[in-house]
């Protein structure tokens, strides 16, 4: 029975290896025509900068959206520092008419 299970894991294995090397030839030329230099390093090229491409785009738009909150949580804490000015202003005002008026 550990045999059997070695098997198939060899088995799933060689069918992984067998998956991958098989996305290099998608970029070959056909068989007749040998592939130029350009294509060969384009093939290198294209398949391993696609997952560097893909985390740069999520950092940079983590980014984005971190800087965004942040201009945000800034907007509202001048905003709340204005409320309070405006709103001490209107208790010293309201405080100068009810003296002005009593007295």
């Amino acid at each position: 029975m550990f045999a059997h299970r070695l098997t198939l894991r060899q088995g799933a294995l060689a069918t992984r290896h067998r998956h991958f090397s098989s996305t290099r030839r998608i970029f070959q030329a056909d068989a007749g025509h040998p592939s130029s230099r350009h294509a060969q390093f384009y093939s290198d090229l294209v398949p391993a900068m696609i997952p560097v491409a893909l985390l740069g785009s999520a950092v940079y738009m983590g980014l984005q959206l971190l800087q965004t909150y942040l201009s945000h949580e800034k907007y509202l804490d001048e905003a709340r520092a204005r409320v309070d000015e405006l709103e001490r202003e209107i208790n010293i005002l309201m405080l100068e008419k009810r003296v002005g008026s009593g007295g």
